[in-house]
């Protein structure tokens, strides 16, 4: 009996200590890439595209109470944000943001640094062959 006490004492300290008992703090990941509403981001995802959406619009949505996301291309995912206040200013800018995905998969942002701004691409000049004669 006393034998059968010791390995359940055993067991029960092995529980408490272990990391999903104890409460332990989700690791710090950092993620790149755009931020921008929900609507347009999911619904070119469906598509396959995890590219940056339209700037202005974006802004537009988000200001009509539209959710803040983050594009993730690396990755191939729409990342959900915890703490809006803290991305809304960077809309629809090129970030890395550094933080914690939650038990309901959203993200809690620690900081955000700028990367690059959002343009569309229509706005970004071509590249013309130069002529060698």
């Amino acid at each position: 009996m006393k034998h059968l006490n010791t390995k359940l004492l055993l067991m029960c300290s092995i529980l408490v200590s272990s990391p999903v008992f104890a409460g332990a703090k989700p690791a710090t990941e950092t993620l790149k890439g755009w931020l921008s509403d929900s609507s347009c981001a999911k619904n070119r995802a469906k598509s396959g595209t995890f590219t940056a959406t339209g700037p202005e619009c974006a802004k537009e949505c988000i200001a009509e109470g539209k959710k803040v996301v983050l594009i993730d291309p690396e990755h191939k995912k729409i990342v959900d944000i915890a703490n809006q206040e803290a991305v809304k200013k960077n809309v629809p800018d090129y970030v890395e943001l550094t933080g914690t995905l939650d038990a309901k998969n959203l993200f809690h942002v620690d900081s955000v640094k700028f990367l690059d701004k959002n343009r569309a691409m229509c706005g970004v000049p071509q590249k013309t062959p130069s002529k060698k004669e």
